[in-house]
C-alpha cells in the first residue's frame, strides 16, 4: 500500500529511511513549537493559544503536503515572518493584533488562490536564483543564531554580538555541534538523531537536558 501511494522505489527510498528522516525532521524543527508562541505572546496573544495553533497548523499542513502532494516536506510557521509580525507590525507600528491577524488571514487566502491558479509558480520562476538561495541561507543563519544564543555561545555585546563565557553548557554545545557535523559529513543514517542523543547524555550531568 505504501509503495502504491508514495512510490518509494521510484524515489529510491525505503520505509525505514523515511521514518528516520521524519524523526530527524521533527527533532530538528520542534523548536518552532516553543519559539513561535514565545514570539507571538509578546504581542499580547495568549501563549497557550499560540502554542495550540502552531501545533495544529504544523500537523495539518505537513500531513496534507505528504498525502496530497507526496512531498516529504515539513510545513510550519516561518521563523522570519513571525518576528516581522511581532516586532515590526504590532510592537513598532502599534497595529492591533486583531487587525494584523486579519491581514495574515487575507494574505493566506490570496496565496491559496495564487497556488490554485498556478500564478505562484510563475512568481517563483521570476525570482532570480541568487535571491532564492540567499533567502534560504539567510533563514538558516537566523535559525543558527537562535541556537547560538540559547546555548550561550554568543551574547549581546554593544554594538553587536560577541562570544559568551566558556562554561559547561557552551562546551557541551560545541561538542554536540562537532559530533553532528562529523556524522553528517560522513553521511551516517540518523546522524542528527544520534548527535542529539549523545549531546543530551552529555548535558544530563550538568542539569541541561
Amino acid at each position: 500500500m505504501l509503495e502504491t501511494v508514495f512510490q518509494l522505489k521510484h524515489y529510491k527510498t525505503t520505509v525505514f529511511g523515511e521514518l528516520i528522516a521524519g524523526v530527524t525532521t521533527f527533532i530538528a524543527s520542534m523548536y518552532i513549537i516553543i519559539v513561535n508562541p514565545a514570539l507571538l505572546s509578546q504581542t499580547g496573544m495568549s501563549y497557550e493559544s499560540a502554542l495550540t495553533a502552531t501545533i495544529l497548523v504544523c500537523v495539518f499542513s505537513s500531513v496534507t503536503m505528504g498525502l496530497y502532494a507526496n512531498n516529504p516536506i515539513l510545513v510550519a510557521p516561518g521563523m522570519g515572518i513571525n518576528a516581522y509580525f511581532t516586532y515590526a507590525i504590532v510592537l513598532k507600528q502599534h497595529i492591533a493584533v486583531e487587525t494584523a491577524l486579519g491581514a495574515v488571514f487575507l494574505s493566506g487566502i490570496i496565496f491559496l488562490l495564487l497556488s490554485v491558479f498556478r500564478v505562484r509558480n510563475l512568481i517563483l520562476q521570476a525570482i532570480p536564483p541568487c535571491v532564492r538561495l540567499g533567502s534560504a541561507a539567510g533563514i538558516g543563519l537566523f535559525i543558527a543564531l537562535i541556537g547560538f544564543f540559547n546555548s550561550g555561545f554568543i551574547v549581546v555585546k554593544t554594538p553587536f554580538i560577541g562570544l559568551g563565557p566558556l562554561n559547561s553548557m557552551t562546551l557541551t554545545f560545541c561538542v554536540g555541534l562537532f559530533i553532528a557535523a562529523v556524522l553528517t559529513v560522513r553521511k551516517l543514517p540518523g546522524a542528527l538523531i544520534l548527535s542529539v542523543i549523545v549531546t543530551t547524555l552529555l548535558a544530563y550531568p550538568i542539569g541541561r537536558w
